[in-house]
Order: C-alpha cells, then structure tokens, then sequence
C-alpha cells in the first residue's frame, strides 16, 4: 500500500513539474548559409535544452554526439550548387531583387527537389513511416514546399527568418506593404541610392506588386507540383499553409531595424546567435592584436560575399587606402590572389568574427551590411563602414548611418581617397564609438530575454495545437480590398460620372445660350423694349 502511495505522490510531482511536456519537432532549415543557420541553431538547441525531441534538416548540422534526441539530417550538398551562381557584387545594380530571384529559381527547384530525395527526410515523411511530430518550425525563405510537412504530420507550423520577412510573407500574413518604407529592403538592390523621388516611388509600386504577382501565381505553384509529387496531391494549396502560419519569429530587433507596423503573429527575435562566451583568439592571431597598440581595422564581406568577388580595381584602391592606415588590417580574403599586401595588412580564409570584434584595440568593422554582423558589432560597440551588395544589407547600413554609428559607401564604386577617408573619420571619430555604445546599451535594454520568449511561444503553439487567435482577417481579403482599391475605384468612377454629366450640363448650357444670342426674334424683342 505504501510503494502505492509513493509511486501516486511521484506522479502527481512528475505531472507538477511538466516532465509529460516534452514536445516532437521538426525543424526545417534549407537555406545554404551559415548566417541564417546560426540564428536556427540556437534555438533548436535551447528548445532541446528544455526537454524536446528535434530533427532538424540543415546544410550546417552541429554534429555534436553528446546531444540527446537531436538528430540532423544533412544537406549540405546545397553548398556546391551556389558556385554556380554569378557574381553577386557584379550584378548590384543591374537587376532588381525581383531579377535576382529569378536567377535563383532554378537552382532553388534544384535543391528543393535533392532535399525531398534525401533518403533520411524520405523515410521520414513516406505514408507508412509511422512518425509523428507535434510541431513544424519552418525556415520562411523561399522554400515554401516544405510548408506541406504541417499537412502531412498535422501539426501546427511556426516560421522563422534571420532577416526582414520578403515582401510576398508580408503580403500573404496579412502585413501591410510598405511600397518606398526603408524597411522594405526588397527594392534597394536596384537603386542603392535615391534618384528622382516620384520616379522611384512609382517603380516601388510596381516592383513590389510585380514580385508579389509572380510569388502567388508562378512560384507557388510550382512548389506545390513538387510538394505533391512527393506527398500526395491531396496536400492543401500552399497559399493557405501560408497565410495560416501560426506565427512567425522575424529577426527585428526595434533600436537597429526601421520600425514598421506588424500584424500579432509577428514575434520579433534577435540576437540569438550573440554569444557571452566567446572562444579564445588563436594564438597567432591573439598575438597579432594585442600588439596593435594604435589599433586595427578588421574586413569582412561575410559568408555569402567574398572580398575574392571584388574587381581588380577595387582590390588595388582597397590595398592602397589600407597602406595609408596607422592601423593594422586584419582582412578576410578567401584566396591566395592577392599579392603585394603591404605590412600592416594580414589576410586570413576565416577568423572567428565574434572575438575579434571582441578585442579592445579594434577601431573599425569594415562589412557587407548583414544583420548578423551588424548584431555583432553592436553588441560588442564597434563602429562600422558598410559596403552592401544584397538582400537587406543596404536597409542595415542605412539604419546603421541613420544613428551615426556608420558610413555607407558604394561597393560598385570604390576609389582609394574615398575609402580612405571613411576609415580614417570613422576610426578617429570618437563620436562613433560613443554612439555606438549607447546604441548597444539601448538593444540590450529590453523587458524579457529574446530566446526564453522565443521558447515560450513556441511551447504555447504546442499546448494550443496552433494560436488561430493571432490571424489577422486581412490576410484573407483580396488585394484590392487591402489597399482600399474598391474604395478608391467607387470614389474615381463618382468623380469621372459627376464631371461627365457636368461638362454634358455646362456644354448643353453653352449650345443654348449661343442658340438664343443667334436667334433674331429675340433681338427683334429686345429692340422694342
């Protein structure tokens, strides 16, 4: 009778402290850049830390054998199809985001179609597998075929981004689309810089209904072929898995992104992958460092830009303008092409980005804009020099230059004077520095732990089976009732019916007064009187 009671009071204490929460997860992470896994990993691997099992689809798995109920399943075979893709530094400029997504549809299909043939995920989801998850955490960027795994599991679906949701996410969650807002940092890549304002504003209206015309009816479809080719064509339309997401972790935070209205199921995020614990300096590198006593400037283009990408011209100017520096240059340069350097430049294939930042003697981040980077800088109070190229890169620096802590500089453009000079002002400026530790002070001020929030609404997805409650109705009219089109047609038609009979009246009016002035009857009558 008492092992009874014992075994009863365990329970009850069991049930006290959640142990039968543990929740089944599929994370789908397909993206081939270690900038967006960063963000990932960490919260998968804090989810694990809480007590749930995880399978996650990556490019860039941990590998790590002391993780329990973590399995990967590894894509990274992705990687050797991006060699295949142009120059990114040599198309700034000539297309829009709209000619760059197309250049990558191709190899996008390409990977989503490897990704569902990987013999593991395909035993995974096969009919017959017998697998069972509670929730989808979904990477929201491009690959809207995998959406179909929450109909296939008939589990709710979370999305996460590493950046700014896309303009089509905007659209399809009910968001409000910002045509010329700096926060929609689709349309920078076509006109880095301002031109003619009415000019520009019209042909952000058009590119961004343009790219969300082609998203909703060329695009989506052909995800949902390839979905239905490995799934079955009963899976539900992509278009409602999309709008239906129960919520989306967007990586926002307010103080270094432009702010912009959202709807509920917006969860901003941030700062993730910043770490407290940073990993020593090499020791040759550590070495280099702490030996700068004037300083040193530290270069990177990140892990989708390679200073290897940059013209010969630019690489020479670079060169130059480094030459100048009281400073030593630490430069990630993928390659062994560049020859000459001078002596305070040293150029390395990688370096562990977050200590550098970390070290007391660094003057100034010289970057391509990504918001990784710049989350980096920031929290370690770096000044920065951005040379963006893509994505939401030109939307980061011009917030960055917004709030003094950043120059912005033109990569298709760079010229050793004007290079020089930004190192030089931003490097000598105590002002950045300034600025940019009481920016850092201010992103650090916030009323709850990002992460531990993250998982919180996460695990409320999981208790809910899905939060329907954060839907906005909006996401469900047709775009022309969203942008007030009906109205605005109804209004116009008034206008062009009430002018019309206007100008019929005015013209009748004129045709009879000319009728009466001409008739000599009336003359004759106005004579005898």
């Amino acid at each position: 009778m008492s092992c009874r009671v014992i075994f009863i009071v365990f329970m009850l204490l069991a049930s006290d402290w959640h142990f039968g929460d543990a929740a089944r997860i599929l994370a789908v992470f397909p993206t081939a850049s270690i900038s967006h896994q960063i963000v990932f990993r960490k919260l998968t691997l804090e989810l694990n830390k809480r007590g749930h099992e995880l399978v996650v689809v990556t490019p860039d798995p941990v590998n790590d054998p002391t993780l329990k109920n973590y399995t990967e399943i590894d894509v990274s075979f992705q990687y050797n199809d991006k060699d295949s893709l142009p120059n990114i530094i040599g198309m700034r400029g000539k297309v829009d985001w709209f000619g760059w997504l197309k250049v990558q549809v191709p190899m996008i299909t390409r990977q989503v179609t490897k990704i569902f043939e990987q013999p593991d995920l395909k035993k995974l989801y096969h009919p017959n597998s017998g697998e069972k998850f509670d929730l989808i955490l979904m990477q929201m960027f491009f690959t809207p075929a995998f959406m179909s795994f929450a109909a296939r599991f008939k589990a709710p679906m979370i999305g996460i981004h590493s950046a700014s949701l896309q303009t089509s996410m905007q659209y399809a969650i009910g968001n409000p689309i910002l045509h010329s807002d700096p926060s929609n940092w689709q349309l920078d890549m076509k006109f880095p810089e301002s031109s003619w304002i009415p000019w520009r504003r019209l042909d952000n209206f058009i590119q961004s209904w343009r790219f969300i015309h082609y998203h909703r009816t060329v695009y989506l479809p052909k995800q949902q072929k390839i979905a239905e080719k490995y799934l079955g064509i009963d899976i539900p339309d992509l278009h409602d898995l999309e709008k239906n997401i129960s919520l989306i972790f967007v990586n926002q935070q307010g103080p270094i992104s432009f702010a912009k209205p959202n709807v509920p199921k917006v969860i901003d995020i941030g700062g993730f992958h910043v770490t407290n614990k940073i990993k020593p300096l090499p020791k040759d590198l550590k070495k280099v460092l702490d030996e700068a006593t004037q300083g040193f400037v530290y270069m990177s283009l990140g892990s989708n830009v390679h200073s290897k990408m940059l013209p010969e011209k630019a690489r020479k100017d670079i060169v130059a303008a480094f030459s100048k520096l009281p400073y030593k240059v630490i430069w990630k340069f993928e390659d062994d092409t560049l020859k000459n350097l001078p002596e305070n430049v040293i150029i390395l294939k990688w370096t562990p980005q977050q200590a550098v930042l970390a070290h007391p003697n660094i003057k100034v981040f010289i970057y391509q804009g990504g918001l990784q980077s710049t989350e980096e800088a920031v929290s370690n109070g770096v000044p920065l020099i951005g040379l963006p190229v893509m994505s939401d890169q030109d939307m980061n620096v011009r917030k960055m230059e917004s709030v003094g802590v950043a120059k912005k500089l033109e990569i298709t453009n760079i010229n050793e004077k004007d290079f020089f000079e930004a190192v030089r002002t931003v490097a000598g400026d105590d002002g950045y520095k300034q600025r940019m530790l009481n920016l850092r002070s201010l992103l650090k001020d916030k009323p709850y732990n990002m992460l531990e929030n993250a998982v919180w609404w996460t695990e409320h997805v999981i208790r809910h089976r899905g939060a329907p409650y954060l839907h906005s109705t909006t996401a469900d009219q047709p775009w022309y009732q969203r942008q007030d089109m009906d109205i605005v047609a109804f209004l116009s038609a008034m206008f062009v019916i009430s002018s019309i009979l206007s100008l019929f009246i005015l013209y009748k009016y004129v045709i009879y007064s000319l009728r009466i002035g001409s008739d000599p009857t009336v003359e004759k009558s106005k004579k005898r009187n």
